[in-house]
């Protein structure tokens, strides 16, 4: 297995749940187990672990780099697995195919979003800090503080603001640069006076398939804490993570942040929920758009060559949907619910 030095250890790998894993000490109560208690009581009983999914095709090895990693003023949806399906994550290795449409997911549970420091309420406390995460869900709001450089990205400080905050006095190491196929690393910590240690493996590459779309190009990385996850390669940004407790949590794709925003009109769907039509404001002329149900299917599809879009829901099935749009104001996604 290849290596990599590093202060606190050899090897390269990483592991982040959206570049976060707390302590183990204070996992019970942390923001994402938030997440679980107020979505699913009984998701920590839900494990993937079925038959190992077949390696497929060839493609070159992706590698996470530091030049891939741009995520200040980025937004994340967080969406909760409820229902494991038949999904299975343990496939390791080269060009691997996981099949994870079976999932159930409560979407839009909450939001992770990359900020200068500077804009968060706790910068002055992590002067070093260059990277901040904004963490929310209907209990509130919590901040993470990282330093990212062209080596590493360390976390400094998580939940802070939440329930379980946690300062770094020997900062964990989430990721290092450049992290190639079969890399590993020792990270050490320390938190409150209590040291960890995990190593983190890169362990495969290749194929996710989610309800919420198919992704190529994809890293697993492995902790030896027993969580896993799964990043886009590039742009470097994470897609899933799945924690040794069996709580599984899926990142949407990135949208802009407020700030980045400007005049970038809001979408919009009235009637919402709606028995057939719907009118949906905030579309580029000549965007590309889809229908997209919480299997990941394509039910409709189109342009809009008029503003507002008017949408046609009256064959479909109750329940909700996503219409996802593709225009210069990059990608964007909206929850249409039919009644």
């Amino acid at each position: 297995m290849a290596g990599c030095s590093r202060r606190h250890g050899a090897g390269c790998a990483a592991n982040t749940r959206l570049f976060t894993e707390p302590c183990r000490r204070s996992r019970k109560r942390g923001r994402y187990t938030q997440l679980y208690i107020l979505n699913h009581a009984e998701m920590k009983s839900i494990l993937l672990s079925l038959p190992i999914l077949a390696a497929v095709g060839t493609s070159a090895q992706p590698v996470l780099q530091y030049a891939n990693l741009n995520l200040v003023g980025k937004t994340f949806p967080v969406h909760v697995m409820t229902d494991a399906g038949t999904a299975d994550p343990t496939a390791d290795g080269a060009n691997v195919t996981w099949d994870f449409s079976s999932i159930t997911l409560q979407m839009n549970v909450g939001t992770a979003s990359f900020v200068d420091p500077a804009s968060t309420p706790y910068a002055s406390s992590y002067p070093t800090s260059n990277l901040a995460q904004v963490v929310t869900t209907p209990l509130g709001t919590s901040y993470n503080y990282f330093l990212l450089t062209a080596s590493s990205l360390d976390m400094l400080a998580e939940d802070v603001g939440g329930t379980s905050p946690q300062t770094y006095t020997d900062p964990k190491t989430p990721l290092q640069f450049p992290l190639a196929y079969q890399d590993s690393y020792v990270d050490n910590y320390t938190s409150g006076g209590s040291s960890g240690t995990v190593t983190r493996v890169y362990s495969a590459y290749g194929t996710v398939i989610l309800p919420t779309g198919t992704y190529t190009d994809v890293v697993k990385v492995t902790s030896s804490s027993g969580d896993i996850d799964y990043y886009h390669s590039n742009p470097l940004e994470p897609l899933g993570h799945i924690d040794s407790d069996g709580m599984v949590i899926v990142y949407g794709d990135a949208t802009m942040g407020v700030a980045d925003l400007g005049h970038v009109p809001v979408l919009s769907a009235m009637p919402n929920p709606a028995t057939d039509n719907v009118e949906v404001t905030g579309l580029a002329r000549n965007a590309q758009w889809q229908l997209v149900d919480l299997q990941g299917r394509v039910l409709l599809n189109g342009t809009a060559n008029a503003a507002p879009l008017q949408l046609n829901m009256g064959t479909l099935a109750a329940g909700p949907y996503a219409l996802v749009v593709l225009d210069g104001n990059a990608r964007r996604s909206i929850r249409v619910v039919k009644q």
